[in-house]
């Protein structure tokens, strides 16, 4: 299993303005109590990792109660809403209006430049290596379509399909050749649709239930198809470091957040053979010196504040790198075989 390394110059006000940011929250909290918090609809739910019923609490936000598995140690939303009613939240929320409007087309440059550009270079590479002759390509529920264009523009496909957006996408880019707009869940189509690579980014955190949006990952691609994952991961030394305080964790964008391990098996056990496991995060350090410096009350281990706040910033890329080398970063990014 192969895994990489990445340093760039990325910083979190290029990906996330604070003040956009913070207000995207704001909204997305108004709107979960609008159109998600149903007593009567909870549902509990096991380890949406291994499958675990024992269970800690840990901490609420917007009215859900986060519990971390004994076993795995993932964290994740219980009891939480049905899959229809997560569904309807993305299709009539105001917070993903206020996303696109505002914080994806006013950092369009840099996502481009340090998320889209990437992850279709990344896509791409690994599957000239492993496919040598591909013909379609599926990204599930995208939040942002630059990357759609970026994967456009590589001509390695045939044909590109998106899967159930989040938005309209324009006519411009809809209509261009080979590429096909599916306005509905992968639930409702994957007995019409089969690929030789699929794609879906964030989309682990916030389904119902991962290990049967896996197998329908794993359904619809054909021998040898090439699955490829970004999720949150709550092993991550930011999400560790500031647990409750931390941006980064929220409903329903964020509602499974899962451990190194926890992955792993439940890739292996949906019958994928992991080709890289990488995580290539550049932001730990920077999110929780940003954190603490905004909020008095976000009290750390004493190493962690003597080497946000005493050492130099080569340190702080060194420890960046460190974190990424030995899998300690949050942001994950999977490449997988279907065996």
């Amino acid at each position: 299993m192969r895994q990489v390394v990445m340093i760039d110059d990325v910083r979190e006000l290029e990906i996330w303005p604070s003040d956009l940011f913070d207000k995207y929250l704001e909204i997305t909290q108004n709107e979960v109590k609008r159109l998600l918090v149903n007593k009567d609809k909870l549902i509990d739910v096991s380890c949406p990792a291994c499958g675990n019923r024992k269970k800690k609490e840990a901490f609420k936000k917007f009215c859900f109660n986060y519990v971390e598995c004994k076993e795995c140690n993932t964290l994740y939303v219980s009891p939480r809403p049905p899959e229809k009613l997560i569904s309807n939240y993305y299709s009539q929320s105001k917070a993903l209006d206020f996303w696109y409007s505002n914080i994806v087309e006013k950092t369009q440059k840099d996502r481009m430049e340090h998320l889209s550009r990437p992850r279709a270079m990344w896509i791409s590479n690994l599957t000239n290596e492993y496919l040598p002759s591909p013909n379609s390509f599926i990204s599930i529920s995208p939040m942002s379509h630059d990357f759609i264009y970026e994967i456009y523009l590589s001509n390695i496909f045939k044909s590109i399909s998106v899967i159930n957006p989040h938005r309209i996408i324009s006519n411009t880019f809809s209509e261009k050749k080979g590429l096909k707009i599916i306005d509905q869940g992968l639930d409702e189509i994957s007995d019409e649709v089969e690929s030789d690579v699929a794609c879906a980014f964030g989309v682990l955190d916030r389904v119902f239930d991962p290990e049967k949006f896996l197998k329908l990952l794993n359904k619809i691609l054909n021998k040898d198809g090439l699955l490829f994952l970004t999720t949150s991961c709550i092993s991550g030394f930011d999400l560790q470091v500031l647990w409750n305080y931390s941006k980064s964790i929220y409903p329903p964008d964020r509602i499974n957040i899962l451990s190194i391990e926890s992955l792993a098996l439940l890739l292996e056990k949906q019958g994928f053979e992991i080709i890289e496991l990488s995580t290539p995060g550049q932001l730990d350090i920077e999110l929780v010196k940003n954190a603490i410096e905004k909020n008095k009350d976000i009290k750390v281990p004493r190493f962690i504040s003597y080497l946000i706040n005493s050492r130099s910033e080569s340190a702080h890329r060194s420890f960046q790198e460190f974190l990424q080398q030995f899998k300690l970063s949050s942001h994950v990014r999977i490449a997988a075989k279907k065996i």
